[in-house]
């Protein structure tokens, strides 16, 4: 919250330093656009502060990451990405956890996706985090090689920007290199919920996305359920079984709002499906 102050102070600075008086008429309307151009600034200046990172293509092509530019790989998850903004619109949601019933559902590639595809609306804000501490992946998706992690952030070992990578001027990744040895009892603190409000607090994303472990085969997921607005719950077809699909939402409605379940690995869809219909 201080570098935000103090970002908007110096953009305050900047504007009144450089702008000459304006007449009466109209002055309350132009302060209220002045201090909305403020904030705007303060808060791009708070995102610049976050070193940029160059994913690579080849990584994100092998990892299935399509929504990174407009094609017809990219539509599906396009119309997730809408969806899901619309409805958190309507439920003034924020914080968006993506996880299945079990591994291998595709949880991760849809959350990168996701994340790649926000990368394409500048007006939205939008950060990943990696939350899967048993067998992380966000960062090795991207191609990714942050100096710390995202648990070493929680520890308070190094600051948000030290693990933090930037992926386009409104995106975030929050990577984890290597496997957490006790992820229950880090998620759990409480410091690990001061965190996150301050991360919110401080960068005022539209849309924190987290990756989670899969609610069925780890403690943890539910744990930090509690923390989020809403799910996504990732099935995967041929695989997901419906009884495994109907424990999991169970599991998720009992800590918060599911905002919906995503048929992944669907491979038999009509040839008009997509952008052609």
């Amino acid at each position: 919250m201080e570098k935000l102050q103090a970002a908007l102070a110096r953009a305050r600075e900047k504007r009144e330093g450089g702008s000459p008086s304006r007449p009466a008429q109209g002055q309350a309307h132009t302060r209220v656009k002045s201090r909305q151009l403020q904030r705007s600034e303060a808060l791009s200046s708070v995102w610049q502060g976050v070193p940029a990172a160059e994913p690579s293509t080849r990584r994100m092509q092998q990892s299935r990451i399509f929504a990174a530019s407009a094609s017809a790989e990219a539509a599906s998850f396009d119309i997730l990405r809408t969806k899901l903004l619309l409805e958190m619109r309507r439920n003034d949601w924020t914080r968006i956890a993506v996880t299945s019933a079990t591994a291998g559902s595709g949880k991760t590639t849809m959350a990168c996706n996701l994340i790649a595809g926000l990368g394409r609306q500048p007006e939205v804000r939008g950060m990943l985090f990696d939350m899967d501490f048993r067998r992380p992946s966000v960062a090795k998706f991207f191609g990714l090689s942050p100096n710390s992690n995202f648990a070493d952030f929680l520890e308070e070992k190094v600051s948000f920007e030290d693990q933090a990578l930037r992926l386009d001027q409104n995106t975030i990744v929050c990577g984890q290199s290597r496997p957490v040895r006790d992820p229950a009892q880090l998620v759990t603190r409480a410091r690990t919920a001061e965190a996150l409000d301050e991360i919110q607090a401080e960068y005022m994303p539209d849309i924190m996305l987290f990756d989670l472990p899969p609610v069925l085969v780890s403690d943890e997921a539910r744990a930090f359920l509690k923390l989020m607005d809403a799910a996504i719950i990732v099935a995967a077809a041929e695989q997901s079984t419906v009884s495994q699909i109907d424990e999991c939402e169970r599991e998720v409605a009992g800590y918060t709002n599911v905002a919906g379940i995503v048929l992944n690995k669907c491979r038999h869809l009509s040839e008009g499906y997509g952008y052609s219909y």
